[in-house]
């Protein structure tokens, strides 16, 4: 006869392994020598690690295929780490959490406390009791949440690479696809650190569409990108791996190819349905063995394929004791893996009766012991525990959960691990009885969510226990506003608002002004940095202002900050600005420097009506009151708003240093969103220096920090400043399917159109750029106001001067003439394109105001020049000797001179387009190049050494010229330039773009 038990199949093998990973296979491990081998390739050496993907449908055998991998001998050495997601309560870092557990158990004291690091106080958020077995560790840093989150996901970096540095380290994290987003985050995180590691990830997941989810979807996409993620698809079993499995459970010696055909085709191959089939025949007594022959009692096409394993379940359980239905049942709700301490408390058995009820679970096959000194059971297969679950009445569910959620509770609940299992268990019992406690434990499984940084499971918790039902009107406004937060540090902006929204209802039926006043606070805060400007912010700021009285002084302040944030987002700038000066003055009363702080760096907003100068001066002081008072935060952002503001200024000097400041501090205190500020920045000064590669890089880089944060597209940032780039470079041919997409109707719409006139007439499609201009001059720019408006009128300036549009140059010039003798800035430092007198004078010329249009030109090379922006410079004197060679003979000395200089300038920078340009005139440049001060070539050449730092003996060497010689030149370019120094002269040949990069 067939053997039904299996039992001689019965494979444990533990070595070290996490429990849940041990293989108590019942049938034998066929096929699949092709992947095993190619997965023993990837193990870690010396070159490092490497992220392996093992997809494929459910059942198909994934997760029995690592349990192979993991249980050989290869692994001997390794240790083994595991996680897994759960399909029915997404814990914040759940995998993770259960893999640092493990690896701090794993390692002495010692060792563990070398792998720390820096950072270990960070990962007491995932293992609250981390200090008890490491020692005392630092408080976790309080920031903003993307800084908190990315100082989280390098802590685990940091833990893992260090203990991979003696051994290979292998994780497993199964089931990827019930991931939570924090998971995945960190995952992404791990896959750019495992090259630098003895580290190898093995993670399961279903490809199926059903289970895809927009985060995971977007997971995957990020992990193609990198060359240490190998992704790997599971196939179904083949015949001759059917015929193998059954030759082994039955001994048979004959032929199997038919029957091994049929299985086949009844199952495509799918190991679980292979073995739930064959259980099926032996326990129906379709198949026998005769001697070494295997015959069949009747067609399997009348057993048929388990096309529902529902209705396979339910056949199996009619033929199980009650108790041991009632035993199943709980323990699918209590999840895939259950101890059966509290399953036995909530099934309500004496011991002899729960072993008899577990005995004939596990023998149906249904259940697997787990092999560990700990007494606890999973489901063969999650599609088992789903079906049994989906068989049961709503109401049934709600007992069961009941019954589990009162047995754990019974072992406490103070672990914030067992938090999100109560807040489950409890939360689905509410319609059957324990609504108090399940809002109770949602609310706090969703503060130890948010300590964890796991936004999203936080407000999924919180609104839970809103929907349940909480009576109280406060306590009900209360959640409503840690549910704003939860939000809006997820990046999910309009779920924030919604939430606020609620929160002040209750606060104006209540008549709390404080209530009133912290939605109305957080309704604001989760407007401006998504640029959310529906002016219901004002409205609600006002309000709250008005029954601020009984708030207190704090609140009113931060109420008058946020209002004239407000204000400034929708262009009222007056009072704005009388809003905020009394939010300072009563600041400066009140005697808070933190919340004068907070005030101060918000004076970047008042940039309509308030001098740029008096800008920095508060931006300075906030800046000072942060530091005094260590609020890295505030400090940060005091010099975040002052790069742009130098920017504005013209002072490009103070903008450079004060980036270097910047990002040496977010690398310090590892703030992604600071980082990728600073990096932005540093491109758009590095195309204003003439340093196009770096300008690239660092748009690249910015880029890069930017996928790092939460609810936030940067896309636009990036956008425009490769295209910026891409100009200067001549390589806007590049972005040719992209200017056609621009050219769609969609686009029509957006505020790029402008951007698109320039594209257009720069490619030389000059039929088009007219076209699309014609149709802005007929319906006005106004509707560009509300965004990109500066962006606008520099784009629209270009096309006018490249198409000679008389009409639109006669709209856009009074628009742009209130900037004269400023700098033309996009957005917050996204891109400087030097002085706005420049653009002035190409449209003056467009009108044909002649002697208006050179004195432009004229203040507009003072000003790039001045500031030490070649590209702005070479640009400017190209356009200015474009205007007086269209004088003829009185200007050709002076444009030939200008010729000369823009043509050295963008020569030595790479500016291609603006070179082909020049070159179209047609002019001979007049000697010296129309350097500055009369500087010869070759003064300028030793002038470029003496920036990079170079003494008179290295130029000599550099030039193969005598030491003599080289002093005689900086001597002679000292006097040219009045440079009282070699350093002073640095700085020159920096202002004019004469120091290379």
């Amino acid at each position: 006869m067939v053997r039904s038990d299996y039992r001689g199949f019965v494979d444990v093998r533990t070595h070290g392994l996490p429990r849940s990973l041990g293989s108590t296979a019942r049938l034998p491990f066929v096929g699949r020598a092709a992947e095993l081998d190619a997965i023993r390739t990837l193990m870690p050496g010396a070159e490092g690690g490497r992220l392996v993907l093992l997809a494929g449908e459910p059942g198909v055998g994934k997760s029995r295929l690592v349990r192979e991998l993991t249980g050989g001998t290869e692994m001997d050495e390794a240790l083994v780490l595991h996680g897994s997601c759960d399909a029915a309560v997404r814990a914040a870092y759940g995998p993770f959490a259960d893999i640092l557990d493990g690896l701090i158990r794993a390692v002495d004291a010692t060792e563990l406390q070398a792998a720390l690091g820096m950072g270990g106080g960070e990962l007491t958020r995932l293992i609250p009791d981390l200090p008890a077995r490491a020692g005392e560790l630092a408080a976790p840093a309080a920031a903003d949440p993307d800084t908190e989150r990315h100082r989280l996901h390098t802590a685990v970096a940091e833990l893992l690479t260090n203990a991979a540095r003696d051994r290979t380290v292998v994780l497993v994290l199964e089931d990827l696809h019930w991931a939570d987003a924090p998971t995945l985050l960190l995952l992404r995180h791990l896959a750019r650190s495992v090259a630098r590691a003895r580290l190898l990830i093995l993670a399961t997941l279903r490809d199926t569409q059903a289970d895809r989810s927009e985060e995971i979807a977007a997971t995957l996409a990020d992990l193609r990108r990198s060359d240490d993620v190998v992704r790997m698809r599971i196939e179904g079993l083949s015949r001759d791996d059917i015929a193998d499995l059954v030759r082994h459970v039955t001994g048979s010696e004959g032929e199997l190819g038919e029957l091994a055909a049929a299985i086949h085709d009844l199952t495509d191959g799918n190991a679980f349905l292979v073995c739930e089939l064959w259980r099926a025949l032996v326990e129906t007594g379709t198949v026998e063995v005769v001697g070494s022959q295997i015959r069949t009692t009747r067609p399997l096409t009348e057993l048929a394929t388990p096309e529902s394993v529902r209705e396979v379940v339910s056949q199996r359980l009619s033929r199980l004791a009650p108790k041991t239905i009632d035993l199943l049942e709980l323990a699918a709700a209590a999840g895939p893996e259950f101890a059966l301490e509290p399953v036995r408390r909530a099934a309500g058995l004496a011991e002899p009766e729960l072993l008899v009820a577990l005995d004939e679970a596990v023998a149906s096959g249904m259940v697997e012991e787990l092999p560990s000194q700990g007494v606890g059971c999973r489901f063969t297969h999650e599609i088992v525990r789903r079906a049994l679950y989906d068989r049961l009445s709503h109401i049934r569910r709600a007992e069961l959960h009941l019954r589990v959620g009162e047995a754990l509770e019974s072992d406490g609940a103070a672990r914030d691990r067992v938090l999100a299992d109560l807040a489950h268990h409890f939360g689905l019992a509410a319609p059957f009885g324990g609504a108090e406690r399940a809002v109770d434990y949602n609310v706090r499984a969703a503060r130890a969510a948010s300590a964890a940084l796991a936004f999203d499971e936080a407000a999924m918790r919180l609104r839970t226990a809103i929907e349940i039902g909480i009576e109280s009107a406060p306590e009900r406004a209360g959640t409503l506003l840690e549910l704003g937060t939860a939000s809006h540090r997820a990046g999910r902006a309009s779920d924030a608002l919604s939430a606020f929204v609620a929160a002040a209802a209750i606060g104006r039926e209540l008549g709390s002004a404080e209530l009133l006043a912290r939605a109305a606070i957080g309704y604001e805060e989760a407007c401006w940095r998504p640029g959310i400007t529906n002016g219901e912010a004002i409205g609600l700021l006002e309000e709250a202002l008005g029954a601020s009285d009984a708030a207190g002084d704090e609140l009113r302040i931060r109420l008058q900050a946020g209002l004239a944030r407000a204000l400034s987002f929708h262009g009222q700038h007056e009072p704005a600005a009388v809003v905020r000066g009394d939010a300072i003055a009563s600041a400066r009363r009140l005697g808070d420097g933190d919340v004068l702080a907070k005030v101060l760096v918000r004076s970047y907003w008042a940039r309509g009506t308030t001098p740029l100068e008096e800008i920095l001066e508060m931006l300075t002081e906030g800046r000072d009151l942060a530091a005094e008072r260590g609020d890295a935060e505030t400090y940060t952002e005091a010099l975040s708003w002052r790069v742009p503001t130098f920017v504005a200024l013209g002072d490009l000097e103070s903008a450079r240093a004060e980036v270097e400041v910047l990002r040496d501090l977010a690398e310090g205190t590892a703030q992604p969103f600071m980082g990728h500020v600073a990096a932005h920045y540093g491109s758009a000064l590095a195309l204003c220096d003439g340093r196009l590669a770096d300008a690239e890089a660092m748009a690249e880089r910015s880029h890069d920090l930017a996928a790092l944060l939460t609810g936030r597209d940067a896309s636009g940032v990036y956008g425009i400043q490769m295209f910026s780039i891409r100009r200067e470079q001549g390589r806007l041919a590049e972005l040719a399917s992209a200017v056609g997409v621009l050219a769609g109707d969609a686009a029509r719409e957006g505020p790029w159109r402008p951007g698109l006139v320039a594209v257009l007439a720069e490619l030389g499609m000059e039929r088009e750029a007219r076209r699309e201009l014609s149709k802005l001059v007929s319906e006005g720019i106004d509707g560009f106001r509300e965004s990109l408006w500066l962006a606008t009128l520099a784009y629209l300036a270009d096309a006018c001067a490249a198409l000679g549009d008389e009409e639109m140059a006669a709209i856009a010039y009074p628009e742009l003439e209130p900037l004269a003798g400023s700098n033309v800035m996009i957005g917050h430092g996204v891109a400087c394109y030097g002085a706005a007198d420049r653009y002035l004078g190409m449209l003056a010329a467009t009108l044909g105001e002649v002697e208006l249009a050179e004195g432009h030109f004229e203040r507009a090379l003072e000003s790039n020049r001045a500031m030490g922006a070649p590209t702005w410079v070479a640009h400017t004197a190209y356009q200015y000797a474009r205007l007086l060679l269209s004088r003829g003979r009185p200007g050709r000395a002076r444009a030939e001179a200008l010729v000369g200089e823009a043509a050295s300038l963008a020569e030595r920078i790479g500016m291609e387009a603006l070179l082909g340009r020049i070159r179209s005139l047609g002019v001979a440049a007049a000697p010296g190049g129309g350097l500055p001060a009369g500087l010869s070539g070759r003064e300028a050449q030793i002038l470029d050494l003496v920036a990079k730092g170079l003494s008179n003996r290295e130029i000599g060497a550099e030039l193969t010229i005598s030491e003599h010689t080289a002093a005689n030149h900086v001597r002679s370019i000292l006097r040219k330039t009045d440079c009282a120094n070699r350093t002073e002269a640095a700085s020159y040949a920096h202002r004019h773009g004469l120091a290379s990069a």
